[in-house]
């Protein structure tokens, strides 16, 4: 986040290339994360950047938040990675974790459609879930994985866009 350089991005709502970006607001998010088998709360300042040309705000979030969750991508993905490598129970992932089993299915079940949407439906049967989540340590930073999906991988609310015919 400390690299994080607002001139080198377009406004998500109307798309102008180059804004002058305004610190509009900041405020404080909680997230969890899992360091050294231990479940972590933290707290971090989060900045809002105003659109010169629509008005528009957007929180600067880094990598390893996904946005409107509580858990890290990184605590999920660890989840998972414990779920399908089969190494515990469902009972010892969810102690290990703090998490109640329908919060780790739920995970399961957003995990696998976006893996499915990131790789293809073909590419998606012959990689394993293990090997897939290997890879997003392996063969990506965070940021070139967000950047390569193109989407907030995890991320269960996604907002529509809004359409008003003239």
């Amino acid at each position: 986040m400390k690299k994080f350089n607002p001139y080198k991005h377009k406004c998500p709502k109307c798309k102008t290339k180059h804004p002058n970006w305004k610190k509009h607001s900041h405020y404080n998010r909680y997230f969890i994360t899992f360091e050294n088998n231990t479940v972590i709360y933290n707290i971090i300042t989060v900045t809002r950047y105003q659109c010169s040309s629509c008005g528009s705000t957007h929180a600067i979030l880094p990598e390893i938040i996904i946005p409107y969750r509580s858990y890290s991508f990184l605590f999920i993905v660890k989840a998972m990675k414990d779920y399908f490598a089969k190494s515990l129970t469902i009972v010892a992932i969810c102690d290990k974790y703090n998490i109640s089993v329908s919060t780790l299915y739920a995970w399961k079940a957003l995990y696998i459609k976006h893996k499915k949407l990131w790789l293809g439906l073909l590419e998606n049967l012959y990689i394993s879930d293990v090997n897939f989540l290997d890879s997003i340590f392996s063969t990506h930073s965070l940021e070139d994985f967000f950047v390569t999906i193109g989407i907030s991988f995890l991320q269960n609310h996604i907002k529509k866009a809004k359409y008003k015919p003239p």
